[in-house]
């Protein structure tokens, strides 16, 4: 008789989908679920504000590094294997959060942690450019970008309900949870997706070469670049609106939370109109049309601040960043089906450089409302504009090359 573990390595099961959500989605979640515990951070383990935000910065640069190395080796050695393993990681690492008796054992957790999550993130968009092609991985990655796209409304959430009755601590025990919830969908849920006779060379010199050749594919870079200007436009916005609205605009805490949770939530629902209308409309079409929509919106609430002056108020600054945010929603999934389908040969390398180079793109943009030394709504429009217009701009040239390629 078979196991249930060789059955999974087989046939997926209902598991399949609920797990690719968790491994996907638990890079927002262990990220935002913590950011109002870094104060009690900072007490409780008598370090420095500076140190406890530190544990932010090197969870993200862990995300990225998994991300860039794990998605070109699982092209080798396949993907179940390695996501059950980062799975057991992350709970083990969050385990090791939960109990650090110092800052600096926190910092190497988080890296760990950090690097389990972005394996994740890759490797479950390769999953679904394993099993699925064309308009139906289009729908898989609209449905899941659209939960993951949750992740900013619902993790803040769950992170003050912990908080209100326990501790920092006790944040990261709920992802240790989490964690065994992940390896448990990987190892009942999951097949391995990617055939022995697709797999390709594996060891770090040939990871590095199939980087290099899909770094040269014209196409691919130019998908990848569009979704690389748009995100650090979404970014500018990321980084830089919460003290903009709170500072200039006098807005207390909680209602930016509100409208932070709320153009999120527009953003998912972008994802679900892609899931629903990319069969009939395609994603090159809703690609444009989210790009647009984001652009069009910034560039608006430009022309607003430049007219409005010192007299910028929050109901349309508000709207026009709604609709800003709402483009995301066809722009992200789009751009991931594109260039999924363009590096389909080797989809672990394709994933780990959209992810990872977008994901560098957006963490460079988050400090720049700050750096020009001017944070108002201006400046924030200003810069978020010169980036989106960089990303429709790119889009023209990728367009001829699509249209040569019969691409969309």
């Amino acid at each position: 008789m078979t196991t249930s573990i060789e059955r999974a390595r087989r046939t997926p099961t209902r598991l399949h989908f609920p797990s690719l959500v968790l491994v996907v989605g638990v890079g927002p979640l262990a990220t935002d679920a913590y950011l109002a515990a870094l104060p009690q951070v900072q007490h409780q383990l008598h370090t420095s504000g500076t140190l406890a935000q530190l544990t932010m910065t090197t969870f993200i640069v862990g995300m990225a590094a998994g991300q860039l190395v794990f998605g070109p080796v699982s092209d080798g050695v396949g993907r179940r294997r390695i996501l059950v393993v980062s799975s057991a990681v992350f709970a083990l690492s969050s385990l090791g959060c939960a109990v650090s008796p110092s800052i600096w054992a926190l910092l190497g957790c988080r890296v760990v942690q950090g690097a389990a999550a972005g394996c994740g993130v890759a490797l479950g968009r390769a999953v679904i450019s394993d099993r699925y092609a064309g308009v139906e991985a289009a729908r898989r990655f609209g449905m899941l970008t659209s939960i993951v796209l949750l992740g900013p409304v619902v993790a803040p959430a769950v992170g003050s309900v912990i908080l209100a009755f326990g501790g920092w601590r006790d944040v990261f025990a709920a992802l240790t949870v989490v964690g065994i919830l992940m390896w448990v969908g990987m190892v009942l849920g999951l097949p391995e997706t990617l055939a022995p006779e697709a797999r390709h060379a594996h060891g770090l010199r040939h990871s590095l070469v199939r980087m290099r050749e899909m770094l040269r594919n014209r196409l691919f870079l130019g998908v990848v670049a569009v979704q690389c200007f748009a995100t650090a436009g979404f970014f500018v916005y990321i980084g830089g609106s919460s003290i903009v609205l709170q500072d200039q605009l006098g807005i207390g805490t909680t209602a930016y939370a509100v409208l932070f949770a709320t153009n999120a939530a527009l953003m998912a629902v972008g994802s679900l109109v892609f899931r629903y209308s990319v069969a009939r409309v395609g994603p090159v079409p809703l690609r444009r049309a989210g790009l647009a929509i984001s652009t069009g919106a910034v560039v608006g609430l430009l022309a607003y601040a430049l007219i409005a002056g010192d007299d910028v108020r929050l109901a349309p600054t508000w709207v026009l960043l709604a609709v800003m945010v709402g483009g995301n929603g066809l722009t992200i999934p789009a751009t991931t089906t594109l260039a999924q389908e363009i590096g389909r040969r080797a989809g672990g390398t394709a994933s780990a450089l959209q992810g990872g180079l977008t994901f560098v793109a957006g963490s460079l943009a988050l400090p720049l409302t700050g750096v020009v030394g001017h944070q108002t709504v201006l400046a924030m429009a200003l810069l978020s504009s010169a980036l989106y217009v960089a990303a429709g701009l790119t889009l023209a040239g990728v367009r001829r090359g699509e249209r040569a390629a019969h691409v969309g």
